[in-house]
This record gives structure tokens, C-alpha cells and sequence, in this order.
């Protein structure tokens, strides 16, 4: 499967999206909809991480700009909105600025390392979103 999904902590605040091989956004897209049970595990608001780093692609699939979007879209109840990204290929993507993408339902964060994102999922936790 070129992306799975686990739980990033033992807390279930943040589910990891992780991409392995060839991918496309369908592959991306299947994998959200069938963490839709996982997700009903979570007592409180989950932020999404979007881990690219075992992908096999060069460069994103085409329609980049529109999908980087859904990365943070509350497509069930108990995601937040919150959105990290960490292994993507550089991309100039209209909206990226400062590597934050403002979605209509919340944000994507690109980040560069592990320490990053632990950092951010950390900043996130003491500010967690209203169920």
C-alpha cells in the first residue's frame, strides 16, 4: 500500500499518513478515508501529519497545489485542521508562505526535520482545538 496510517502518540492527538514507494493523490486520498474508524478512537480534536519522506516520486503528482490544501481539511469529526508535512520535495506552491498554507479549514505546516515536528505536534498538544 503506498501510504498507510498510525497513530502518532499513544495519546492519539496526531495520526501519521505515511507514504512508501510510488504514490498518487488517490493513494493519499484512500488512505484518509479508511483511517475514518481509527479516528473515532481519539477522545479529543486529532492533527493530521503527512510524513512524504519513503516516497519513492522525485517531485509531488500533478494538481500539487490543490491537494496540499485537503492536507488539512476536516474531512471527519475528530480532525482539527491541523496539518504537518514533513519530507516534501521542494515546491513553489501559490499560498505557501513562511511554509504555512492557510486552508478554509485550518493550516498545513511544512517543516525540515523530525525535531521540527516534534516541536510543533508539542506546541500543538498545549493548545488543543475545541471538540
Amino acid at each position: 500500500m503506498p501510504f498507510r496510517f498510525e497513530w502518532r502518540d499513544p495519546g492519539k492527538r496526531a495520526i501519521c499518513y505515511i507514504a512508501e514507494g510510488d504514490w498518487n493523490w488517490k493513494d493519499y486520498h484512500q488512505a484518509v478515508r479508511a483511517s475514518a474508524f481509527t479516528l473515532m478512537s481519539a477522545e479529543g480534536r486529532v492533527d493530521s501529519v503527512i510524513d512524504l519522506r519513503g516516497s519513492a516520486r522525485s517531485g509531488l503528482p500533478a494538481g500539487a497545489a490543490a491537494h496540499l490544501r485537503s492536507f488539512g481539511r476536516k474531512t471527519q469529526a475528530r480532525l482539527s485542521g491541523r496539518a504537518a508535512v514533513i519530507g516534501m520535495p521542494a515546491l513553489d506552491v501559490e499560498g505557501i508562505y513562511d511554509g504555512v498554507l492557510e486552508t478554509a479549514d485550518g493550516q498545513v505546516r511544512f517543516l525540515e526535520s523530525e525535531a521540527d515536528l516534534d516541536a510543533l505536534l508539542t506546541e500543538w498538544a498545549a493548545d488543543p482545538p475545541e471538540c
